[in-house]
């Protein structure tokens, strides 16, 4: 499995937008999630066309589309869709997955990411606090209420007539800065525990999980 240690997840989803710009179907980008517009200018670089949705109208030129229903009319199918950090908040993953792939034209392009369920730090998150990192009760005022096992993942974009281009994970883990005091030797203990699991299983480094697929049908 490939990691992404020099990265986030923005240069990621730009990095494979540069790579099928060749192959896109048509210059039109839905970015869904598209929160503060971020992205946009990303798209515009590459002389797309930027078509933003969102849950909740961040900017003005964002659409509102909830995943739970088809896309608003009028919209263009797009070659290519972002798709960051939005699965987790979804009640019925497999609902919006396929009304997005409905969106989509055959031989497009999507790049999608959610946080690592089983990233190092919710391993440990587990054995020391019963949850997971980015999935504890806490994180229910920001809706995130669908954990992605890759596998799961995968089941939902197959399902809908997607191809797994590539599946990755982004992000590293850092050794803690030197500071005088007892929570320093909490935090080498802590990262040398991450360390050894990252050994026995490549799927825990990176705290972001990635898949680019293809709609082939």
């Amino acid at each position: 499995m490939k990691n992404y240690k020099n990265i986030d997840r923005g240069k990621w989803a730009e990095q494979k937008l540069s790579e099928v710009l060749n192959q896109l179907p048509n210059t039109t980008v839905s970015d869904i999630g598209s929160g503060f517009g971020w992205f946009g200018p990303i798209i515009e670089k590459f002389n797309l066309h930027w078509q933003p949705f969102d849950y909740v109208r961040k900017i003005e030129q964002s659409t509102i589309w909830d995943l739970n229903n088809p896309v608003p009319d009028n919209m263009k199918r797009p070659g290519f869709v972002i798709f960051l950090e939005v699965l987790e908040h979804l009640s019925n993953p497999e609902l919006g997955i396929r009304n997005i792939a409905n969106h989509m034209e055959i031989g497009s392009f999507m790049a999608l990411t959610t946080p690592n369920p089983l990233c190092v730090e919710s391993k440990l998150s587990m054995i020391f606090k019963n949850n997971l990192s980015s999935f504890q009760p806490k994180h229910l005022i920001e809706h995130h209420v669908y954990v992605p096992l890759p596998h799961v993942v995968k089941f939902h974009l197959e399902n809908n007539g997607f191809e797994i281009i590539e599946f990755a994970t982004i992000g590293n883990i850092h050794f803690p800065p030197f500071t005088f005091s007892f929570r320093y030797v909490n935090a080498l203990i802590h990262y040398s525990l991450m360390r050894l699991l990252i050994v026995f299983r490549s799927e825990s480094r990176g705290s972001t999980q990635a898949f680019f697929v293809k709609k082939i049908k």
